[in-house]
């Protein structure tokens, strides 16, 4: 039998950060209410994330309700032929010329916005020009609409956590968004670069049955995803950088580097919790899940498993983070990593070549969302040289 959280209703135990901890230890699967389970231990996680009969797809959905069909929600052949889609933008050729021609002025407006200056509000200021940066230009769309489609897209976030928080203004952002979109790929400035351009080449090369309204849908689930996880992860590269107790000038070694950023990406993976859902009746670590139940996968939790990593809350750049998965494992892992750690790298390499000190001036030790999760209530300063 899976153990049952009867201390805390759903809501307010998924309302903590870090929920997997107030559950009982000697499980890693847990009914927390009828229909409703999560998986939290590094095994069991792994476990469910590749279970052929733990899907994505619900018809009761919220995203799927605001997106239509897309790449999150999709299981199966359809899922293969939306990652297929995505695969001209993302592949190691094109990362490539992203980090030659794209990211490095990216990275160098942001640290100029940035250096000698306090503030309280870096997510919410700065942490996404990076990222919105990347994807506008993937996208075809102008650099002057980047800070609206921030604003619109920020709210779509919630339709990923759980509880889901679907108002009307997410329907109506998505349709802004969707509209945005296809005027911005119909304009002389996207051209035949837009990811629109190119994904629908490939859709019609590779004969994939896909129709222009989820071409759309994958192309704003790729700009969501994108964005939103590295912002939330910037902001985590960022508090690490100004709470560690270490010369900056030891993260110029690229290896180093690569290692500092694998453990920020074990303590704080921007997706903290998954979910998922039963397409059959079916067991996860010897625990029965009926069919249709909810189950919550915590990565968050299999990245803080005492049993795979000593002292799990302690910041050790010394460490493995061998069975670390910031970015899921499975079909559904994320079909980004690539270009985001390629980002992350850039950023704190600038960072650490403009400021000889970054300090969290103020710290609440608080934490926001489950979905896109990041440290908050925080002040930092970038101290120049």
């Amino acid at each position: 039998m899976a153990a049952v959280a009867s201390a805390h209703s759903p809501t307010s135990l998924l309302s903590q950060p870090y929920w997997y901890r107030c559950l009982p230890a000697d499980t890693d699967v847990h009914r927390l209410d009828r229909g409703l389970f999560a998986v939290t231990g590094n095994a069991a996680v792994q476990e469910a994330l590749a279970h052929p009969l733990i899907v994505a797809d619900h018809p009761l959905k919220a995203s799927a309700r605001a997106f239509g069909p897309n790449v999150l929600d999709a299981d199966g052949p359809g899922h293969r032929a939306f990652r297929a889609l995505l695969a001209p933008v993302l592949s190691a050729g094109r990362i490539a010329e992203y980090k030659r021609a794209l990211i490095p002025g990216l990275v160098r407006g942001l640290v100029d916005s940035i250096a000698g200056v306090e503030t309280d509000r870096f997510h919410d200021a700065y942490a996404h020009r990076v990222p919105y940066g990347i994807v506008c230009t993937i996208l075809g769309i102008d650099a002057s609409l980047e800070n609206r489609f921030h604003r619109l897209t920020r709210p779509l976030a919630r339709l990923l956590d759980y509880p889901t928080q679907e108002t009307d203004e997410t329907h109506a952002n998505v349709t802004e968004l969707l509209r945005l979109i296809e005027e911005q790929r119909r304009s002389e400035a996207a051209g035949a670069q837009s990811l629109l351009e190119r994904i629908e080449w490939t859709r019609d090369r590779k004969g994939i049955s896909l129709t222009d309204s989820e071409v759309r849908s994958t192309a704003l689930l790729f700009f969501l995803a994108g964005t939103e996880t590295s912002s939330a992860f910037i902001t985590s590269l960022v508090y690490c950088m100004g709470r560690g107790v270490f010369d900056l000038g030891e993260l110029r070694d690229e290896a180093v580097r690569d290692a500092w950023i694998e453990e920020v990406l074990r303590l704080y993976p921007p997706v903290q919790t998954i979910v998922r859902f039963a397409g059959d009746d079916l067991t996860v670590q010897g625990v029965t899940v009926p069919r249709h139940s909810a189950v919550l996968v915590s990565v968050a939790g299999a990245n803080r498993d005492p049993r795979l990593f000593e002292h799990p809350d302690r910041f050790d750049i010394g460490r493995s983070t061998k069975g670390s998965i910031p970015f899921a494992v499975g079909a559904h892992s994320c079909p980004g990593a690539m270009l985001a750690k390629t980002e992350f790298s850039l950023l704190v390499e600038e960072l650490v070549h403009r400021c000889s000190e970054v300090v969290v001036t103020r710290d609440r030790l608080a934490m926001e969302s489950q979905s896109f999760s990041h440290p908050t209530d925080f002040s930092v300063e970038f101290r120049t040289r």
